[in-house]
């Protein structure tokens, strides 16, 4: 008789662990967390700064080409510069330019529609607002082509720029040309923090010169 072969037994299949996490091992997860989350929000915050900060910068640098390139224009058309008073008319044989001041005036010969002279001369006034750290413009208005407005309709302290912490203007004894020196810092938004290397004052020197274009050191 013979014997029945029995089959191997096979190891039972084992039922997947339903050991889950400890109270201790939670605990443990969350110190870690709380650790490590403030670092990185940390970062995340030091790289919003750094671009914002950045971003103002390039702004400012914007905003003080806009304003050489305005006083250019300007200088185009003037004639002679003056600073504390107005300057003497264009015809004038000995102009006086008075002394280094915060304030740049030029005279300048308005022109019709033809580019022909009116006959009549104006006055252009950049001066600072020491209260508010603001560029001002006054005189005849500037027409949307760009020219001066030939009825010397006057246009009194329109904002140029924000953010200019010193002016300075000093003429040369001739009054053809005149050294403008701006300092300004970065406006920006109360959420502005200074990071290394942004957020400093900016000083830009410009050298006008009547009917020529500046050169800007």
């Amino acid at each position: 008789m013979t014997n029945p072969v029995s089959s191997p037994k096979l190891p039972r299949p084992q039922a997947p662990s339903q050991h889950g996490f400890t109270l201790v091992e939670l605990l443990v997860a969350l110190a870690i967390s709380a650790l490590f989350v403030p670092l990185i929000w940390s970062s995340i915050q030091g790289a919003i700064r750094f671009f914002e900060a950045n971003l103002w910068q390039v702004q400012l640098e914007r905003d003080l080409n806009r304003v050489s390139t305005l006083l250019d224009a300007e200088a185009e058309d003037a004639c002679v510069f003056g600073t504390t008073a107005a300057p003497a008319a264009c015809a004038a044989a000995a102009p006086v330019c008075a002394a280094a001041a915060n304030q740049l005036r030029m005279r300048v010969t308005l022109l019709d529609a033809n580019s022909v002279p009116t006959g009549a001369d104006a006055v252009i006034l950049y001066t600072r607002n020491t209260a508010t750290n603001e560029l001002l413009r006054s005189g005849p208005q500037i027409l949307a082509n760009g020219r001066l407005d030939p009825a010397n309709t006057a246009a009194n302290d329109q904002l140029v720029m924000r953010g200019v912490t010193g002016f300075a203007v000093t003429p040369n004894n001739d009054c053809d040309t005149a050294t403008v020196t701006i300092t300004a810092t970065p406006v920006a938004p109360n959420t502005f923090t200074t990071t290394q290397g942004f957020g400093n004052p900016v000083t830009r020197t410009i050298g006008l010169r009547t009917g020529s274009r500046p050169y800007v050191d």
